[in-house]
């Protein structure tokens, strides 16, 4: 265990901006990446989770550690099964047979894609939202990070750990 500070105060950040606040490096998935190769990508940067783009770059859907740990404690459901079917031989394949659909299962975590197990929802907030009410917002929410935009683009991150950090470190 790390040894923790005597000191009780916090510092106040519900006046800053998230554009004090995000870390404006923002890793991307790309939503073609095996869920193996996913997980290794987080462990590499040591995130959570990551925005996911398609092939040209566009925002499509978030996926965090929790997905891969939900999809690693159960067998892949048909559609999701569908989904890497389309996505590897396109959606008008002659289709698989049941072998062939049992050995993609049983190699789930290497066929299947992060477009099957991702969050479609995008939740984002512009760099000028105070700091107070993106907190209202993840709290009702239920999200642990939030992307920061600009013009509609995402230009970072800000995540719980952020808000933690600015009040215990000032």
């Amino acid at each position: 265990m790390s040894d923790c500070s005597t000191s009780t105060s916090l510092v106040d950040i519900s006046g800053l901006r998230l554009s004090e606040l995000m870390s404006s490096e923002v890793l991307t998935a790309y939503e073609g990446w095996s869920i193996k190769r996913l997980a290794a990508f987080f462990v590499r940067h040591n995130i959570s989770g990551a925005p996911v783009v398609a092939s040209d770059d566009s925002l499509v859907g978030v996926v965090s550690q929790s997905d891969v740990i939900r999809f690693e404690s159960r067998t892949p459901s048909d559609a999701e099964m569908q989904k890497v079917v389309h996505f590897y031989h396109g959606p008008n394949s002659p289709g698989l047979t049941r072998a062939d659909i049992q050995h993609l299962k049983e190699r789930a975590i290497e066929t299947c894609t992060v477009n099957a197990i991702m969050s479609p929802t995008v939740h984002s907030l512009d760099v000028s939202v105070q700091a107070s009410q993106a907190c209202r917002f993840m709290v009702g929410a239920g999200i642990h990070r939030l992307f920061v935009t600009s013009q509609g683009r995402v230009v970072g991150v800000v995540t719980a750990m952020d808000f933690l950090r600015h009040m215990v470190n000032g």
